[in-house]
């Protein structure tokens, strides 16, 4: 499947990806959002991280998420 056919539209795109980090899970989850939706992505990565990973929810989490996000051009 090419990107095109997601949909996606071009510009800067923000990614959480879940695989970069060990876990005994092994989870390979990515999430993606235009970097306009910065914030309802680090959402989501924190509710992924807290009730799949069993990471605590705050300030914190949210601040650790922000720093290992991708940056990609569409």
């Amino acid at each position: 499947m090419g990107i095109d056919r997601l949909g996606l539209t071009g510009g800067k795109w923000l990614v959480a990806n879940c695989g970069k980090f060990p876990s005994e899970k092994n989870c390979k989850l990515v999430i993606m959002a235009p970097a306009s939706q910065k914030e309802d992505l680090i959402d989501a990565a924190a509710t992924h991280a807290v009730e799949t990973h069993g990471h605590t929810r705050g300030a914190t989490l949210r601040k650790d998420i922000a720093e290992i996000l991708d940056s990609i051009e569409l």
